[in-house]
């Protein structure tokens, strides 16, 4: 296993993020000097950033990200990270004193591995601070990488451009100074002066090829076993089999073919079919990870899994649009009546007059959840024109809806104020039946509710009842409390829009659940979490 640790600027991106930000206050030139100072280290990397924060200080949010989408990727960057992911066993990422609002979007786009980053703190909308994270010793953080990821610094390749990854490139077992300030090429093995990032490609791959070549290869250990027992996309098997796992696909198996088979098993990987309960659990005498392929975890018992020393791991990020997106189909449905219009053109009938529906536009949209798919869902509810509203558990950063023009509101505020409900929280003790009698009491008199997260977080008796008497107008229900739910009353209503649990079945959605659970096994397998870097970086702390 190998390691490519990055720079961000300079590298990865081209030009300086507080320089273009400071065009923007008539600043330029002074902090275009205080950077090229602390890159040729000049003077200290963290005097020169607090310095120009301070000349940055009460720029507005708006302004920040408009410029952090700006900044470009460095050409060849993603060819770059695209050729390391191909050599094999290569994490990629980066470790960069800039700043997360520039970070996050980079990391996405490239499908990094990890990014640590500093962070810039914002009061009342404008840039009051920044949060240090990332000093001038950036080594730290790779060796800490290193460790966390079970890698020899010996395999570490480190990349940067300025005088504050002098010791991250000397650190490294290969360092490259890529178009650097002359201070870093004294450290360097390798300078590299480019017009484009991979035409360091050759040189990455003959130093990862030579020390492959010389790692004792003669210790073959046992593959670890995994069991497949719902369907999942083959792309995620197939990347399983290159990392070296035994699969055994019986993604039809019964409970008690289960408990019998887990019983050599490291690995289970299920989807929603699949109950994995204290009896698989123990049958399971080698079992490591418990795997499902969506997102949720309610149909394994955790606890006891967890009380066992057996890491349970989902794939949340992978089906969220997918999700969403269908929550968004179930909105339109309702408020255009669009399946009651499809039903009746087929028996041959023209209800035009009957049909008058409602535009979202305008309307509040509550979300109870501001997860992944939370988030996803007001992102597409702006679009339409939404006012929204938002309830979590755990009370989201503001940064997380600012950008949306949401409000975060109490529960009691939500249900009383909003024109559709949609729910998009996992199934715990404290969302049991959280939608019940008193909550739909609260409601506005012909609200639209709809379900796309657990049955059982919303009480089907007392939404029955509310759908009868007009209390809620409508319903859109992905889920249910049984599944396929054989007596559900609240499916035999007119004014209900059911599908049977497709929230995550979308090609691409079930592409990306299989990849990433793999990839999540794989890490777990391959790489050892024990070394857990001490200092504050989300890459660390968030396992």
């Amino acid at each position: 296993m190998f390691m490519v640790v990055l720079d961000l600027e300079g590298v990865l991106v081209k030009g300086e993020y507080l320089v273009e930000l400071a065009k923007i206050v008539g600043k330029r030139d002074v902090v275009e000097q205080l950077t090229k100072d602390s890159l040729e280290g000049h003077i200290e990397w963290e005097e020169a950033l607090f310095r120009r924060i301070e000349l940055l200080k009460g720029v507005e949010y708006g302004k920040c990200l408009e410029v952090a989408r700006t900044l470009e990727l460095f050409p060849g960057a993603r060819e770059f990270v695209a050729a390391l992911k191909m050599f094999g066993n290569v994490l990629v990422g980066v470790v960069t004193g800039c700043f997360d609002i520039v970070v996050s979007r980079v990391k996405e786009e490239l499908g990094l591995d990890f990014a640590v980053a500093n962070k810039l703190v914002f009061e009342d909308g404008k840039l009051a601070g920044v949060k240090i994270v990332v000093n001038a010793d950036k080594g730290i953080h790779m060796e800490c990488l290193a460790k966390r990821y079970n890698i020899k610094m010996e395999d570490v390749i480190a990349m940067g451009d300025g005088a504050n990854d002098a010791r991250m490139i000397s650190k490294a077992g290969f360092g490259i100074a890529f178009n650097p300030a002359p201070i870093l090429t004294k450290c360097a093995k390798v300078t590299l002066n480019a017009e484009r990032l991979d035409e360091a490609l050759p040189i990455i791959k003959e130093f990862i090829s030579r020390k492959q070549a010389i790692k004792d290869v003669s210790e073959e250990k046992l593959k670890p076993k995994v069991l497949i027992c719902d369907p999942i996309d083959e792309e995620g098997v197939q990347l399983l089999q290159r990392f070296g796992f035994e699969i055994v696909n019986k993604s039809d198996i019964t409970c008690e073919d289960l408990k019998k088979e887990v019983e050599d098993c490291d690995v289970l990987i299920i989807r929603s079919r699949t109950r994995v309960t204290k009896e698989v659990i123990d049958a399971g005498k080698n079992l490591k990870v418990i795997a499902r392929a969506g997102a949720g975890v309610d149909n394994v018992d955790v606890a006891y899994a967890e009380e066992k020393g057996i890491k349970v791991i989902c794939a949340s990020d992978a089906v969220a649009n997918s999700v969403a997106e269908l929550t968004i189909g179930l909105i339109l449905s309702l408020a255009r009546q669009i399946p009651r219009a499809d039903h009746e053109m087929k028996r041959g009938r023209w209800i035009k007059n009957e049909v008058e529906g409602w535009e979202l536009r305008g309307k509040t949209i509550g979300i109870i959840g501001f997860g992944r798919v939370g988030q996803r869902v007001a992102q597409l509810a702006k679009a339409f024109g939404m006012k929204i509203l938002i309830y979590d558990l755990n009370r989201p950063s503001e940064d997380s809806f600012k950008e949306l023009d949401a409000q975060l509101v109490s529960l009691d505020e939500l249900l009383s104020l909003s024109d559709v409900i949609t729910l998009h929280v996992p199934l715990t003790d404290q969302t049991y039946r959280m939608i019940g009698k008193d909550e739909i009491g609260k409601m506005k008199d012909g609200v639209y509710l709809v379900n796309t997260s657990r049955g059982s977080v919303v009480d089907e008796e007392a939404l029955f009842e509310a759908l009868k008497t007009g209390k809620i107008a409508g319903a859109a229900l992905d889920v249910y409390g049984k599944e396929p739910p054989d007596a559900c009353l609240v499916t035999k209503l007119q004014n209900v829009v059911c599908t049977p649990h497709i929230g995550a079945q979308t090609v691409e959605a079930q592409k990306g659940a299989s990849i990433n659970v793999a990839t999540k096994i794989i890490q777990l397998f391959k790489h050892s979490h024990e070394g857990i870097c001490e200092r504050p970086c989300q890459e660390c702390i968030k396992l």
